[in-house]
């Protein structure tokens, strides 16, 4: 008589083998939903970057408007490798030319990842001002400040870089060096920031703006940041009544923070308060909210400044005086190079001997 044996158990699948199995669907999932939405939905434009776009529309100047491309941090930033048509052509601008290099940067060359130690960094942080609205990428102030200091000097090499972005307000400014700073390995940080910071383009500032951003890791994953963003609508606050892009108490917290930042750098920080048309031709002792910060965050820390406001005025009362302005505030070519001598000269204290930054 044969017995049957009763039929084996299924062989059970470890727990930590199952968990590693659904763990892996999971992520599985998770990358196909992400390739999906890759594929299907572009980048999300960032608000600001939006509004740029349209101040540029405005003031018809959207061939340069190309060369600009969304940021998710600092809302827009230059496109690398750009060049717009050079000046005296049929699409003749007021910006034209180099306009970026690989890192962004109105330089006609890439910048070294390793410095030497003849070598002095420069890193001019700004908005259109610095970046030279209406002037060859050659004859803004720091491009000529980089000349001027190379020229002098039979020991050390000067880079001077431009970073300076059309738009940008002292918040960007702050981001370009957080971002770039590491890489570049600046010895002086010259920011120049003021006029796009009182710009008023809706219910929020600049701050306010980057705080409904997807945090840290999510910017970068299309995904989360949807889900972000469902969870967190802005629509309403922008609605409220419009603000300055960067308040002044933002303005003097953020003037804190690049000190700060540049300090952990191992760099120097002087800075340049700007001067408006108005301040030259209709109301010589007007300063704005964002000057005056300016001027107290240097007294106070003894930071190096460059006021240019007294400079400009003076400058224009001399006889037989070249125009100065561009527009109500973007300076000639002529300006510009009489500005770099000038920018030099507050840095004398911070290049001594021989232009290595005490």
């Amino acid at each position: 008589m044969t017995v049957n044996s009763p039929p084996r158990p299924a062989p059970c699948t470890p727990l930590g083998k199952r968990l590693l199995l659904a763990a892996a669907t999971v992520v599985g999932m998770l990358v196909v939903a992400e390739v999906i939405l890759r594929i299907a939905f572009p980048e999300p434009i960032t608000i600001r970057f939006a509004q740029d776009t349209q101040e540029l529309q405005q003031l018809q100047l959207d061939k340069f408007g190309g060369v600009l491309i969304n940021d998710p941090i600092r809302f827009w930033r230059l496109a690398p490798h750009s060049r717009l048509a050079e000046s005296g052509s049929d699409t003749d601008g007021p910006f034209f030319g180099v306009i970026s290099n690989g890192d962004g940067f109105r330089e006609n060359h890439d910048i070294a990842p390793e410095k030497s130690a003849e070598e002095t960094r420069i890193l001019f942080l700004g908005d259109s001002c610095t970046f030279g609205y209406g002037v060859g990428w050659d004859q803004t102030f720091a491009a000529v400040c980089e000349d001027r200091l190379n020229n002098r000097s039979e020991v050390r090499r000067f880079e001077c870089i431009n970073a300076g972005v059309p738009g940008y307000s002292l918040y960007q400014g702050f981001q370009v060096l957080d971002d770039e700073g590491p890489m570049v390995k600046p010895d002086v940080v010259v920011a120049c920031f003021g006029f796009n910071d009182r710009s008023e383009w809706d219910g929020l500032s600049d701050l306010q703006h980057a705080a409904l951003a997807p945090p840290g890791w999510m910017s970068g994953c299309r995904l989360a940041g949807r889900l972000w963003r469902m969870t967190h609508p802005s629509s309403a606050q922008r609605t409220a009544a419009r603000k300055p892009r960067v308040s002044p108490d933002e303005f003097r917290g953020l003037l804190t923070r690049i000190r700060t930042r540049t300090r952990q750098l191992g760099a120097r920080l002087a800075l340049i308060s700007w001067c408006e048309r108005f301040q030259v031709t209709d109301d010589r002792d007007e300063r704005t909210p964002w000057q005056r910060e300016l001027d107290r965050f240097a007294r106070r820390h003894r930071v190096p400044m460059l006021d240019l406001v007294p400079l400009l005025q003076r400058w224009a009362d001399e006889p037989d005086q070249e125009p100065q302005f561009l527009d109500i505030v973007h300076a000639t070519p002529a300006a510009h190079s009489r500005i770099a001598g000038q920018v030099i000269e507050i840095l004398e204290p911070v290049l001594g001997n021989g232009g290595s930054p005490e």
